[in-house]
């Protein structure tokens, strides 16, 4: 009788080292469908159109492409003024309609310089601003900004919108 061992071992490590270049293999595949972690590449071609939408729509007050990327159940979320705090569901759809609609009709034009976009896994993606008023009544406004979109489909189904003007500790 033989020992088997042997051949068993070289079996189990054939095996495995097939096992873990199928699954290299599948995390390459899926690395190449990523941005970022696990951040699919159609999630950032959306909310990259949705914010393009959006920056057209502060730069000339045509909001329409921008709210035609929205889910009919949105949240939306801005720090201050009429529409601060949480806005759910369709509440929250009719809250960024009429946000967009105020600054439309009354000419508040503003121009954002993108600093960086960061994929935040799964559904969202993260946009950093410095913005600056480009209107008669948007001339004092100088912030930074940051916008996070959440992807739902080929539309958005958040937008959550953050900044301050921190003065230096100094």
């Amino acid at each position: 009788m033989t020992d088997s061992r042997p051949v068993r071992a070289r079996r189990t490590l054939l095996a495995g080292g097939l096992g873990s270049a199928a699954l290299f293999a599948m995390q390459a595949r899926a690395g190449a469908d990523a941005v970022s972690g696990n951040t699919p590449r159609h999630v950032r071609k959306v909310a990259d159109r949705a914010m393009d939408r959006f920056d057209h729509g502060w730069r000339t007050g045509a909001w329409d492409p921008f709210l035609a990327m929205l889910t009919e159940h949105f949240s939306f979320w801005f720090p201050e003024g009429a529409w601060r705090g949480r806005h759910e569901g369709e509440r929250g759809r009719r809250a960024i309609e009429e946000w967009a609609r105020f600054h439309a009709e009354n000419g508040n034009r503003v121009t954002g310089t993108r600093r960086s976009v960061a994929p935040l896994g799964g559904a969202r993606v993260l946009y950093e601003y410095d913005t600056r008023g480009s209107s008669p009544s948007t001339e004092g406004y100088l912030n930074w900004e940051t916008v996070i979109v959440e992807v739902r489909g080929d539309r958005i189904a958040a937008l959550h919108e953050y900044w301050g003007n921190v003065p230096p500790t100094s």
